[in-house]
């Protein structure tokens, strides 16, 4: 299929008369709020698409976007793929050392980034741009129609780099057809309207919020929410005062910083219709808690960065403890237990549909452990009962001890619900005897006392077999998270480098 995905979100404008509506509402660093029509916003993505040109760049080459200002961002993505060179979504909170990985894994012809950096340091050619700089450039285009390149089937239309809660991240490549099944979520399940309003407390450079809070959106005629302010706590009184949104997309991680909030307006959160949360699993006591303290449930999501629409939902109407729902129309799904074989109950996730990735940047290993025959191999564990699913962890995640394999999530679950534990992670670490052992790590409110709790912890696992208790337990006082909140698994063992056991 022959599509360029900009066309399809101008054709849907002009067709269903919103063209003039609000398509981006774009909140400050000072506060103030600035707006953009749907009119306006092709307009000034045609702009950047003339700058583009008018700068040598070529269809097929790449822009890296690291950017602040969400109205910048989103009209120099959209400009770009309108001409069919290839976008990059940048994290304006990495640091150097990480955006050059990026940089020379991907070797675009144009950064643009909020501070200038430092040329020496590139290792390829290319025109580098500060945000600020590329907007003075921009206002002196003059505004004229520009022709749209429509992309061919398996043409790349855009990267995006995973988080690297793993490692480093792989650039993930998509084409045009993926971003159609963005809007699934959003208008077949949540039913929202043209004119509805969204909010999403995750950055534009991740999935999620590109797929959730971008193209969605402005695919079915919402008006998208951005918040400029790069705040681990968003003021969603505020938010929800100054714009009412019908729906509100996070992570688990901040769901919970708002219970903690003694600031959080808990009756302005119940005037919300819907909370989405994705990125990671909803611990069922913060579940639970939401829903006694705001009287509506998270809705549990799932998606990859290879899909980046959501594939697996909870239906409003049919929300359970502990479970994700059920997949989306349209997506093919397979469970493969350690057999090799399809389960009906429980394995590794694969998901299939033509639009989703099929190859990772510049690396063939990865690539062909992942996709095979137009499947993803996710390496998440699921399970299926009364037709919930649930999910379990990542296959890389579990633990051989002792010659028998452990789900970190089957220790952590059992302690998640003692009071004044946050969060709860099981790692493994190597003791100086070089056998493998497990550690149980502890986020706890400031209240809770370390005792007390130690001994609720060893009565909760009393019962468990010897290999599956953690050989220490220890607590944290800071959690390293992505920028999106998700939790840097892989960072967890810093923690417990210096234990002399």
């Amino acid at each position: 299929m022959n599509i360029n995905i900009y066309d399809q979100i101008e054709r849907n404008a002009i067709n269903n008369d919103y063209i003039n509506n609000t398509a981006i509402t774009q909140i400050l660093p000072s506060n103030t709020i600035k707006t953009i029509s749907y009119k306006g916003l092709f307009e000034l993505s045609e702009k950047v698409s003339q700058l583009l040109l008018n700068i040598g760049i070529k269809q097929k080459e790449k822009i890296y976007i690291s950017s602040k200002d969400s109205i910048n961002f989103v009209s120099t993505f959209l400009g770009a793929l309108k001409v069919g060179i290839v976008p990059i979504p940048g994290n304006p909170e990495l640091s150097d050392k990480q955006m050059l990985y990026i940089l020379h894994d991907s070797s675009p012809k144009v950064i643009l980034n909020d501070a200038l950096l430092n040329k020496n340091k590139i290792k390829f050619v290319c025109s580098i741009y500060t945000n600020k700089n590329w907007q003075k450039l921009l206002s002196e285009i003059k505004y004229k129609k520009i022709k749209t390149k429509i992309s061919k089937n398996g043409q790349v239309a855009f990267l995006i780099y995973s988080s690297g809660t793993t490692g480093h991240p792989k650039a993930i490549i998509h084409q045009h057809g993926v971003i159609k099944n963005t809007y699934f979520l959003h208008k077949e399940i949540l039913k929202l309207q043209t004119q509805d309003k969204i909010y999403t407390t995750s950055r534009l450079f991740f999935a999620y919020a590109l797929g959730n809070n971008f193209f969605a959106p402005l695919l079915i005629g919402l008006n998208t929410i951005f918040n400029d302010n790069l705040l681990d706590n968003p003021n969603l009184t505020y938010i929800i005062k100054k714009f009412n949104p019908i729906a509100i997309f996070s992570v688990p991680t901040v769901y919970r910083r708002l219970l903690q909030d003694s600031n959080t307006d808990l009756k302005l959160l119940s005037t919300i219709k819907y909370f989405i949360s994705a990125g990671e699993r909803i611990p069922e006591k913060l579940y639970i808690e939401w829903e006694n303290k705001v009287h509506s449930p998270l809705l549990n999501c799932y998606g990859t960065t290879e899909t980046l629409a959501i594939v697996i939902a909870t239906k409003p109407s049919n929300s359970k403890l502990g479970s994700t729902g059920e997949p989306i129309k349209n997506i093919s799904t397979k469970l493969i237990n350690e057999d090799g074989a399809i389960s009906k109950t429980k394995g590794i996730l694969h998901i299939k549909n033509s639009t989703f990735s099929k190859s990772y940047l510049n690396n063939e290993i990865k690539t062909n452990n992942t996709f095979n025959n137009g499947w993803i191999r996710t390496g998440d564990i699921w399970s299926i009962k009364d037709q919930h699913w649930y999910y379990h962890g990542r296959e890389d995640d579990l633990i051989k001890v002792a010659g028998k394999w452990v789900n970190p999530k089957e220790i952590e679950d059992r302690v998640s619900n003692i009071n004044n534990i946050i969060d709860s992670f099981c790692i493994a670490f190597q003791t100086k005897e070089e056998t493998l052992r497990l550690a149980l790590l502890l986020h706890i409110n400031k209240e809770g006392k370390e005792n007390i709790i130690t001994e609720q912890v060893k009565r909760k696992l009393d019962k468990l077999p010897k290999y599956k208790k953690p050989y220490i337990v220890r607590f944290l006082n800071k959690l390293p998270q992505t920028a999106t909140g998700k939790i840097k698994r892989n960072d967890l063992q810093k923690f417990i480098k210096e234990i002399n056991v």
